[in-house]
């Protein structure tokens, strides 16, 4: 055979081996999801209703669902299952999904019911965090899957549909609780984090000012809501108006998606007169998409650590009362990603002011001895050995 031909042909062979294992692996981590998708649908079900949570008949049941939810939440960590993207925060969000169902499923076995429901009640929150960050990913079809039970209230049924990437039919059940003035009246927490969750939607997912101006536009006009959250609303609305006047942008390099990020930092700041102020949300919930679209472009650029950082005071604001910490884990995703530099730096300086403030209560500041070590382990890894700041 001609060698020329030959090589051509083992060039071809190694391309099309790379697609088929490409789309193996693409096909793996699909079914994993799908499998987790089936698995939540059953377990959420279970522990959102007392009835069924308490009945010593479906024990069995319970802690079978959590083994089968933690196994499939380790597979998603082996290495031969690629993951969609290159995206940091997909490992770093399936690393926690393991260990919050591991340790479900431990605390089941121990009959520490009551403290493992807790735990698994979290878990739909964890596939929103992911489900959340920007446009990628599928969209599921209404029907794809169901809850088990018809006993979930409105918003546990909205946050099965996320979990299961089934946008519109959250979003339909957000609307609806948006524009209830009966919600915003007895249930203000309920409330508020459905006008949250339906912005996300809108605005990250969506990527669509339309709908998100008739959100912020409904907000306004429920007069039963907190007056702070309809002046917040009112600022959203202007907000979203110059993003439909703003001309197309579309970043062909990581210099290009990160002159966006600092854009939108900059306005989000403009429109904050104090750290916990919501009014600059539209421009946060834009930064924090356009910071995914750069992870996952281009992850190993020297930009890609300038965006964890920015991530991080991102959802910093947009965490209601810092009841998660994802912005403590890209701090610390920045941290090791770029020791011993300015970046590093600045990103130990907004985690360690952030265990502080989480440690922090009115019998003063109790740090436990193992965030103590995690702490000082990243003052090591952030500061050059001459300069590292006493604790």
């Amino acid at each position: 055979m001609n060698p020329r031909i030959l090589k051509l042909c083992l060039s071809l062979s190694v391309v099309l081996c790379s697609v088929v294992s490409t789309e193996a692996q693409t096909e793996t981590w699909n079914t994993k999801m799908q499998g987790l998708s089936k698995t939540l649908s059953e377990i959420i079900t279970d522990v959102s209703s007392d009835q069924r949570f308490k009945d010593p008949a479906n024990k069995a049941k319970i802690i079978q669902e959590a083994e089968t939810l933690a196994g499939l939440a380790h597979d998603l960590q082996k290495k031969s299952v690629a993951f969609p993207n290159q995206d940091p925060t997909l490992p770093i969000i399936t690393g926690i999904l393991a260990r919050e169902s591991k340790r479900a499923v431990i605390e089941l076995k121990r009959d520490n019911r009551s403290y493992a429901r807790s735990i698994l009640k979290t878990i739909p929150g964890i596939c929103m965090t992911c489900h959340t960050r920007n446009a990628s990913g599928p969209q599921f079809a209404s029907g794809a899957f169901e809850p088990t039970s018809p006993g979930l209230t409105q918003l546990e049924q909205a946050e099965f549909f996320v979990a299961t990437r089934q946008f519109d039919r959250a979003q339909d059940i957000y609307k609806k609780v948006v524009e209830s003035a009966d919600e915003a009246k007895k249930n203000p927490f309920a409330w508020e984090k459905a006008v949250q969750q339906s912005l996300a939607i809108a605005v990250r997912v969506k990527q669509n000012p339309t709908e998100a101006l008739a959100i912020a536009s409904k907000v306004v006009k429920i007069v039963e809501a907190p007056t702070f959250t309809r002046e917040d609303a009112q600022v959203w609305e202007t907000s979203i108006r110059n993003w439909q006047k703003e001309p197309s942008r579309k970043a062909m390099s990581a210099r290009g998606y990160m002159a966006e990020i600092a854009r939108l930092m900059t306005e989000a700041k403009r429109m904050q007169k104090y750290p916990l102020d919501r009014k600059g949300d539209i421009y946060y919930l834009r930064a924090s998409a356009v910071t995914h679209d750069l992870l996952q472009s281009f992850p190993k650029s020297p930009e890609a650590d300038q965006a964890l950082l920015m991530a991080g005071l991102s959802y910093e604001v947009l965490t209601p009362l810092k009841t998660d910490h994802l912005h403590e884990i890209y701090y610390e995703a920045c941290i090791r990603r770029s020791p011993h530099t300015p970046l590093a730096e600045s990103c130990y300086r907004r985690f360690e002011e952030n265990i502080y403030y989480g440690y922090t209560g009115s019998a003063g500041t109790e740090i436990p001895e193992e965030v103590e070590d995690q702490l000082k382990q990243l003052r090591i890894l952030a500061f050059p050995s001459s300069v590292i700041p006493p604790q």
